[in-house]
């Protein structure tokens, strides 16, 4: 499974709560099944000012298979801290999840620490 791609897809949702967050992701999922869309990667931000998600999605256009997205808030950030905790609880995130294809992160204002995790799914 090549990781390379040139196409590009961009999604944006409020993140007004983490229902939200889910509404988006399950768009995400549905928009790859389809369009039967080879997913690679995403990419996430997380814009303070708005309050907004924009994620974007690298994908290859053959040879499509299902992907789940989901995401789960990891723990709260200092950035003055020893990471070494927070390694452990992303750790510990990623080991609920198989076939992970990629990962990507995002903080919020509040200091909360999310991951977003890509996983091909059979079928």
């Amino acid at each position: 499974m090549s990781q390379e791609h040139k196409k590009f897809k961009l999604f944006t949702k409020d993140f007004s709560s983490q229902e939200s967050l889910k509404q988006l992701l399950k768009e995400i999922e549905k928009w790859v099944a389809d369009e039967k869309v080879a997913p690679k990667s995403i990419g996430v931000e997380y814009l303070e000012k708005s309050k907004h998600i924009v994620m974007s999605i690298g994908y290859q256009d053959d040879n499509g298979y299902k992907v789940q997205l989901s995401s789960e808030l990891v723990s709260k950030i200092d950035l003055n801290a020893d990471y070494s905790q927070i390694e452990k609880s992303m750790a510990e995130a990623a080991s609920k999840h198989e076939n992970i294809i990629c990962h990507e992160l995002f903080i919020t204002d509040s200091g909360d620490f999310h991951m977003v995790f890509m996983v091909k799914v059979a079928g």
